[in-house]
This record gives C-alpha cells, sequence and structure tokens, in this order.
C-alpha cells in the first residue's frame, strides 16, 4: 500500500519530465500556468490546445518521437525512422494533433484534468497535487529571485496589527511560516556561495581563464551579487522591526486571555484540546523569536563566504593577467633567481620584513652562541618577566569581565527568581548601574541570556533610578530556559 507523496500522486507522474521530450513537456506545464493565473475561471480545451500548438510550431525542429503507448490520444503514434531524427521528419507535421497528444499525456499523467461543463464545453483544469508542482516549475522558469525584506515586513503586519487581536492564530502561523522562509532563503544564499566557488575552482584547474572571468563576473555577479546579495545589505527591514517585533511577542507571551481565545480557535482548526494548541502558539512565537535572532550570524556567515569567494577569484584572474605579483609568481621567480644565480632577477625580489639583502644567524633578534657548529638561542630573562607580567594582567581582566553569566547570576541575587526585576530595584550606585547598562545589552542581544527585557506601553520610556536616567524596562526570567544554557566561562576565567 503506497504511502506518504505517492499515496496521492499518480504512478506515471512525473514521465513526462523524465522523457526525451522532457524539455518541451516541461514549457507547456508552464504555458498552461500562466494561462491558468490569467484567467479566473478554467480553461478551455480549445485554447490550451491552440496554446500548444503556437509552441509546438516554434519548436517543431527539435521535437523527439515517443513510443510510450500512455502518450497517446486516439492516433496511433507512427513508427520510428531510423534515418530521422526529429518527428515532423518522419512523418507530416499535423501541429493540432501533436498538440492534442502532448496535452493528453500530462491529463494521463495526472498534471491536468479534463471536465466537460452541462453545455457540453471541454474545460481543462489545474490537479490540486499538480498546482505547486507546477508553481515551482513557473518560478524557476522565470528566474529565481529570492525576497528578504517582504518576510520580516509580512511578519511585523501579521503581528503587530490588528490581525492579531481577532485572528491571533491565523496570524501566528502565517508568521512563523514567513519567518522560517526567511531563514531558508539565508541559507540558500550561504550555500549557493560555495558551489560558485567551487566550480571557479575547477575552472582554475583546467586554466581556463575566460571561463573564470565569466564565473565570476556573468554568473557570480548577476546571480548572487545583483540579485540576491546587494539587496540584502542594503535592505534595513531586519533592524527597523525587528525591536518591535520582539516586544510584540513578549505582550503576547504574557497574555493569558489572548493565547486562550487564541487557542482556542486553533483547536477547532486542529481538532485537538485547547492546551496542546496553546502550547503551539507559544511555541511558534519563541521560533519566531529566534529566528529573526538568528539572522545576523547568517549574514556574517554569508559575508565571510563573499570575501572568501571573492579574494579567491581575484587571485585566479591576477594569476592569469599578472603572473609574477601573486603568491605563486613570486615563489616561481625566487626559484629562478637562486637556481639560474641571475643577480639582476635576485635584485629586484625584495622581501620587506628586514633591512638586511640577506638572511643569515646574524639577522635573527635573539643572539646565539655558537657551540661546537650549533646554534643555540639564548633567550632574555627580562622577555620573560614581560610576558609573564602581560598574562596576569590579561588573566585579571578576563576574571573582572562581567559576562553574561556573572550578570545573569546577579540578576537571580537581585530577586528574579521570584519577581519581576525593574530599574529601581536593581541601581543604587555606579557599580550596579554598569551591571544594569550590560544585563539591557545581553537582554536585547543574546538569544541565551535567561531573561526577557520588557517595556512597558503604559508608562514612560525613561525613569530615574539613583543618580541616573536609564529606559524603564523590566527584566522577567524565562522559565522554558534553564540556566544550563547560560554561556560557560573560558577555561582561563574565575572568581564570581
Amino acid at each position: 500500500m503506497p504511502s506518504g507523496v505517492f499515496s496521492m500522486l499518480p504512478f506515471n507522474f512525473f514521465s513526462p519530465l523524465a522523457g526525451i521530450n522532457r524539455e518541451h513537456y516541461t514549457a507547456l506545464i508552464v504555458l498552461y500556468y500562466r494561462l491558468f493565473q490569467e484567467n479566473p475561471r478554467g480553461l478551455e480545451r480549445e485554447l490550451v490546445v491552440r496554446e500548444f500548438m503556437n509552441y509546438l510550431v516554434l519548436h517543431r525542429d527539435n521535437l523527439a518521437e515517443e513510443t510510450d503507448d500512455s502518450l497517446v490520444d486516439d492516433t496511433p503514434v507512427p513508427l520510428a525512422d531510423e534515418t530521422k531524427n526529429s518527428v515532423t521528419e518522419r512523418h507530416p507535421f499535423d501541429e493540432r494533433q501533436l498538440a492534442s497528444r502532448f496535452l493528453r499525456r500530462l491529463i494521463n499523467a495526472g498534471w491536468l484534468d479534463e471536465e466537460t461543463l452541462a453545455d457540453f464545453t471541454r474545460v481543462i483544469n489545474i490537479t490540486a497535487w499538480g498546482k505547486p508542482f507546477m508553481k515551482a516549475l513557473a518560478d524557476v522558469d522565470g528566474g529565481l529571485k529570492t525576497e528578504y525584506e517582504s518576510h520580516v515586513v509580512t511578519v511585523y503586519s501579521l503581528l503587530c496589527g490588528d490581525t492579531i487581536k481577532n485572528d491571533g492564530h491565523h496570524a501566528v502561523l502565517i508568521a512563523h511560516e514567513e519567518a522560517r522562509s526567511l531563514i531558508d532563503s539565508l541559507k540558500v544564499l550561504s550555500q549557493s556561495i560555495k558551489g560558485y566557488y567551487d566550480k571557479l575552482n575547477a575552472e582554475a584547474v583546467r586554466s581556463r581563464a575566460a571561463s573564470v572571468l565569466h564565473e565570476h563576473y556573468d554568473l557570480y555577479a548577476g546571480e548572487v551579487l545583483d540579485k540576491a546579495y546587494k539587496r540584502l545589505k542594503t535592505s534595513d527591514n531586519v533592524s527597523r522591526y525587528r525591536q518591535s517585533i520582539f516586544k510584540q511577542i513578549a505582550k503576547l507571551l504574557r497574555d493569558n486571555k489572548w493565547l486562550d481565545t487564541s487557542a482556542d480557535k486553533y483547536s477547532l482548526m486542529l481538532a485537538k484540546s485547547r492546551e496542546e494548541c496553546r502550547e503551539k502558539l507559544k511555541f511558534m512565537l519563541e521560533e519566531i523569536r529566534d529566528d529573526l535572532r538568528s539572522v545576523d550570524p547568517l549574514e556574517n556567515e554569508i559575508d565571510r563566504r563573499n570575501a572568501a569567494y571573492s579574494r579567491a577569484s581575484t587571485e585566479i584572474i591576477r594569476a592569469y593577467i599578472e603572473p609574477d605579483n601573486t603568491v605563486a609568481g613570486k615563489i616561481g621567480l625566487i626559484i629562478k633567481a637562486i637556481y639560474n644565480g641571475n643577480d639582476r632577477l635576485r635584485s629586484g625580489i625584495s622581501h620587506g620584513i628586514y633591512r638586511f639583502g640577506f638572511l643569515s644567524p646574524s639577522s635573527l633578534s635573539l643572539r646565539r652562541q655558537r657551540d661546537d657548529g650549533n646554534f643555540k638561542t639564548v633567550t632574555s630573562q627580562a622577555d620573560i618577566n614581560a610576558l609573564e607580567q602581560n598574562e596576569k594582567e590579561f588573566l585579571e581582566r578576563m576574571r573582572k569581565r562581567l559576562s553574561i553569566k556573572k550578570i545573569f547570576a546577579w540578576l537571580d541575587e537581585q530577586g528574579g527568581n521570584d519577581q519581576i526585576l525593574v530599574p529601581s530595584e536593581l541601581i543604587n550606585d555606579e557599580d550596579t548601574y554598569i551591571r544594569f547598562v550590560y544585563a539591557l545589552l545581553y537582554g536585547d542581544s543574546r538569544n541565551n541570556f535567561g531573561y526577557t527585557v520588557e517595556e512597558d506601553d503604559t508608562s514612560a520610556k525613561f525613569v530615574k533610578a539613583f543618580d541616573y536616567v536609564v529606559p524603564d524596562v523590566r527584566f522577567r526570567k524565562e522559565t522554558s530556559k534553564s540556566s544550563n544554557k547560560i554561556m560557560t566561562e573560558e577555561k582561563y576565567e574565575s572568581g564570581s
């Protein structure tokens, strides 16, 4: 008994895309899908056949004859003539008959369906399982364009607009899907750079300068830099809307009335208990928050990969244009100068490290004593003492550093396990003010801090605590995150 995807798809669903005319079947599927999008109702069979005919006439010389019986309508397939290459060379070209045969095979494979209306009009409909595959083919055919800005704007509109009040479950579901799509798009962009990097190295191994230039300036620059990377780096929607989304998520997670109402509506859709739906809504809200926090590390990885690709590509291109200026080229010149004893060539190679014209034991920064023909290093005691002192100062600075673990422990000491902490209770001198600033920074930028920074929309934006004016915020301990998720100290750090 088939299960999963093929319990719904026909057994020969992918056969048109795996045959000898797969390119033409794909083009006809995309052609039908675009007609489907332009028409509010089903497409009449006559219209579909006519559009298929127009396509087949243009590509008649590239059509190969098929011998699969499943493609046949009511007309037998002509026998193959081994001396002919295309279907139009083997028998007279009847574009209408051929268009009907291509349409019939798409219907038999389950991509399309035919319906006869009450007035005997024959209509070609799209199948429910064929629609997502058609959309994917149309997207690839039209050129993949990844949108980053729209995902964040959609999440902001759904969670911070009026929809969240009355249809919270729908808003959270769609916002969660948009946040996942944003992360997936960034991952695809990051991973696609590696593919271009591998192709670049392959072309360099084959010593094809023109191909390297084509890979860099035509393919990579056009597909990655212009279409994706530049739009990602010039967009400020993530930073503009992210903090507002974080505040709204924190507010929704505290609103028990909203959670109960949305869970009731969600339970009708899922046919599950209210408690299960309530927990699922909270999980999706927390995952949206975590996804948006992971955007910055992904962008940093994309920057790193793009810089690595650009450096490698530039070095390869320079190796073809100016071979003597690359690292490999300079090593080659050194070898030639030593091997041939060419003083003129040797004088043109300047290492720029020392002021000496050559290297010898006397050129080293440390004095050496000769003993039985062996050189022995004599290390200065002053250098050892200076190194030990620098190490002590470094360890002392690390011990005093207000790390995320220390700030988390400080908030716990102030009563964070039992109550919500406010600035007036936390700040009583300069030291606690500095700790408050660190807690505010860790709460806004770290996913593993353990405390959530919340703002009270009904109160003033700033309050006075001790002698300082600070943001009016609340620190609430996240009960869902245990203390073992707090970042551990480095092995050389000690103290409280």
